[in-house]
């Protein structure tokens, strides 16, 4: 096993964290009491026998010029609480590599992959992540997506990221790309937005309305491209019913 940086094992031991079963609803809108509670026990020791600890081992990726394959932007472990095998447990430490599509998780200071099929839910950082294995019909690839918005009109995003390298002088540099793509899903399938043009199109039965909705409410697509296509698939619903 290769050695881990000086940095991420001392941030390792920072954030090392309790593991405990709890029955938690799939759309708990409490995560972030939840995460706050998880820092304040961070000095706590993980259960070595936890079923959870059954992975793969997973080694950082190199830090990019411009860019990063990690949610958030950065290799820092997150408290999540997450649904493993049917059991719940909470502050479990989680980083997810957009690159590679995979949840990693720790024990003392080695990193392992979360077997997907078994981590169906994952809550960390006020996102909610859902596994998605094949299914007949299914328009989506199997793996894992943000589920910003459950109404009917549900919001997955596919957070995804592109690695490129570059020759220069005697050293080689590493450049990651964002490749996110936001779905709305419709019937049984699920289709891909990005411009505000695309999402009033998708709900066109009723764009004269979302616009005037944009308008009262002030919506700046722009600013917040995801928040502004969850608030309009949540007032579709409504007016759509």
């Amino acid at each position: 096993m290769h050695a881990k940086p000086f940095w991420l094992i001392v941030i390792f031991n920072l954030f090392t964290l309790p593991v405990m079963a709890q029955v938690v609803p799939a759309d708990t809108p409490i995560y972030s009491e939840a995460a706050t509670a998880a820092i304040r026990s961070y000095d706590s020791v993980i259960g070595d026998q936890s079923e959870i600890y059954s992975g793969i081992a997973y080694h950082i990726l190199p830090q990019g010029v411009k860019g990063s394959p990690y949610f958030g932007g950065k290799p820092f472990l997150n408290p999540a609480i997450m649904r493993y095998n049917g059991t719940w447990y909470q502050n479990i430490p989680v980083l997810y590599d957009t690159f590679a599509d995979a949840m990693i998780s720790a024990q003392r200071d080695s990193l392992y992959i979360l077997r997907p099929d078994k981590t169906p839910d994952i809550y960390f950082s006020d996102h909610h992540f859902i596994y998605l294995a094949q299914q007949s019909g299914s328009n989506l690839a199997p793996g894992y997506y943000d589920k910003l918005y459950a109404g009917r009109s549900e919001v997955l995003v596919k957070r995804a990221s592109s690695m490129q390298s570059r020759v220069s002088g005697q050293s080689v540099e590493i450049y990651y790309e964002n490749k996110d793509v936001i779905y709305i899903k419709k019937g049984d399938a699920y289709y891909p937005v990005s411009g505000k043009g695309s999402v009033l199109d998708f709900f066109k039965s009723k764009s004269k309305q979302l616009k005037q909705y944009l308008k009262e409410k002030q919506i700046k697509y722009g600013r917040d491209k995801e928040g502004s296509i969850v608030r309009l698939a949540e007032y579709y619903d409504q007016i759509n019913k």
